[in-house]
């Protein structure tokens, strides 16, 4: 993957991408993707940030989505904090993601760390640690997706851009999808959860008061290097993406031909 944190072009700008809902603004379709001699299909993979504010309006177009499995990639804690709105019937799987619970200025002493270079090595450090130390957590999510035979489902964190972000690229790579159009993907999050917006959110929530806007500013945004982070230890731990897919995640060609059979659809 080449070039710096650049928005997408025409993947960004289709009027299916995204949803638009007022309590979840980062709330899109991963749809539409190439992937081989395929497409991901509109409508079957949606991706948000935490669904505890939604509107009514908000909570009929979720409800008209249809969804099977909702996974939560949150915490316990952040769970119960903001608990999502689920529309009846939908099953939810609760992934307690944590590469931060070591020794960081949000999750565990806030006085360790200041400034937006500390901040910006910080989120990369947490996007090598969903390969490093999270592994299992998210296989044990593709595990329960493919075991209930989930077609429409909704992968969420708390601003989904970062645990989010990853999951979804990771369904990407084992789909076909492009590195292009996976990065281009991840960083849409900069097109629709924006740091003005959403710093106040994040400093009610989390023991930042050390710490200027500017200095937050890395938090606030998905960014090429936390990708190219996770993609790095996918390589020193797996020997590349692919190694990590089928030693890591347990996506082999069977597991592979089967979310393809769900989510793609002839180009």
């Amino acid at each position: 993957m080449q070039g710096q944190d650049s928005l997408p072009g025409a993947s960004g700008s289709d009027p299916r991408r995204h949803l638009g809902l007022e309590g979840s603004p980062n709330f899109r379709d991963a749809g539409g993707y190439a992937c081989g001699d395929g497409a991901m299909a509109w409508g079957r993979v949606f991706r948000s940030g935490h669904l505890a504010y939604l509107t009514d309006s908000d909570r009929k177009r979720l409800a008209d989505l249809d969804l099977d499995m909702v996974v939560d990639l949150r915490r316990v804690d952040e769970r119960a904090l903001e608990p999502s709105w689920l529309p009846e019937g939908v099953a939810m799987v609760g992934a307690d993601i944590t590469p931060a619970s070591q020794g960081s200025a949000i999750y565990a002493d806030s006085t360790q760390l200041g400034g937006a270079q500390a901040m910006f090595d910080f989120m990369c450090d947490i996007n090598r640690q969903f390969v490093l130390s999270q592994t299992d957590a998210y296989k044990e999510v593709f595990a329960r997706l493919l075991a209930e035979d989930a077609k429409r489902v909704l992968f969420h964190c708390s601003a989904g851009k970062d645990r989010t972000g990853f999951a979804v690229a990771v369904l990407q790579m084992a789909l076909g999808v492009s590195s292009e159009d996976i990065e281009g993907d991840y960083l849409l999050s900069r097109l629709y959860y924006l740091p003005e917006e959403q710093t106040p959110r994040v400093r009610k929530k989390y023991p930042v008061e050390h710490l200027n806007d500017e200095d937050l500013r890395p938090m606030m945004e998905a960014r090429r290097d936390y990708l190219l982070s996770a993609l790095e230890a996918m390589t020193q731990t797996y020997g590349d993406s692919d190694g990590y897919l089928r030693e890591g995640l347990g996506l082999q060609d069977p597991e592979r031909r089967e979310l393809r059979r769900r989510f793609v659809v002839a180009a």
